[in-house]
């Protein structure tokens, strides 16, 4: 199998191209410098440093043509389950603000029942015990 770019190799193994120079210039990834002055970088080498890139994969999917397709089909699995969230929260939305009416009724009603109490306190008294109105 032919050597892969620095693109190419960031892409098998799902990570950006500024890691895979890093782990480059670190010495943990080998590569070779081409006559451009880029890297070449052996699939083997990639799969023995990134256990999740495949060195097994084609130009098509390195370049990504693949993914669309697979992300298609899960789109209308995940669009219905959006959507069923979505109704969710509209219907506890609602319920909230069922919720806040009844406690600004409820909190009307008390207020309205607090004014109606008649004083129970006992009549004051002047300074020497002789009854005072109130």
């Amino acid at each position: 199998m032919a050597a892969l770019s620095l693109r190419q190799a960031a892409q098998q193994a799902g990570v950006s191209k500024s890691t895979i120079l890093r782990a480059i210039q670190k010495g943990r990834v080998s590569s070779t410098r081409t006559a451009d002055g880029g890297h070449a970088i052996d699939p083997a080498e990639l799969a023995r440093v990134y256990p999740g890139a495949t060195a097994q994969r084609t130009s098509t999917d390195a370049m990504g043509q693949d993914a669309p397709a697979a992300a298609t089909d899960e789109t209308p699995a995940l669009r219905a389950e959006i959507d069923g969230l979505k109704a969710q929260l509209a219907l506890m939305r609602d319920q909230l603000d069922d919720v806040k009416t009844q406690r600004d009724e409820w909190a009307t009603q008390a207020k309205q029942a607090t004014r109606l109490l008649a004083d129970q306190r006992p009549a004051r008294r002047g300074w020497f015990g002789l009854g005072k109105a109130g």
